[in-house]
């Protein structure tokens, strides 16, 4: 089934603006949208499908994961990794990361976030993860950075 355009929200003063990953989370019933080229998360509530705010402070952000109320972020222009409410936009820890932090994934249960981190000339492509509660690391070097397009596979035979 194709998807259907339902109406168009407006995000102030974002006009030509870049933006990267985004995420919603089924408790506050809100969207996290990494403005990438204004440092900041935009929040939509889905509810009334109004842009409700503008959270700065996030150097690069490029990617949002949110799990039950908490938002994990990626940023890339500082290294790092930002833990913060969906439901206060309270920044609750800042962790740094290696170079280029981008696909992340948080999970609430287990105080974890993960971030796969691309690397730069000088330093190897890492996959991190990170207690959120008590700051302990674990880092994994991977064997090459990822290719920036994802395959898709399928079971399917195609005429040809």
């Amino acid at each position: 089934m194709p998807l259907k355009s339902v109406g168009t929200i407006t995000i102030p003063n974002a006009e030509g603006s870049s933006f990267d990953h985004g995420a919603f989370d089924p408790k506050t019933r809100r969207v996290f949208i990494a403005h990438t080229q204004r440092d900041s998360v935009e929040v939509i509530d889905h509810g009334t499908q109004r842009h409700i705010a503008t959270v700065p402070g996030f150097p690069g952000v490029a990617g949002a994961v949110v799990d039950d109320g908490e938002v994990l972020l990626t940023n890339r222009g500082s290294a790092s990794i930002a833990w913060m409410s969906a439901e206060s936009f309270k920044t609750e820890a800042v962790f740094e990361t290696g170079p280029r932090p981008n696909g992340a994934a948080i999970v609430k249960r287990l105080a974890l976030g993960i971030a796969a981190c691309i690397g730069s000339d000088t330093e190897t492509p890492t996959l991190q993860s990170f207690h959120l509660r008590n700051g302990r690391v674990a880092k994994l070097e991977l064997p090459g950075r990822p290719l920036g397009h994802a395959h898709i596979f399928s079971d399917r035979k195609t005429d040809s």
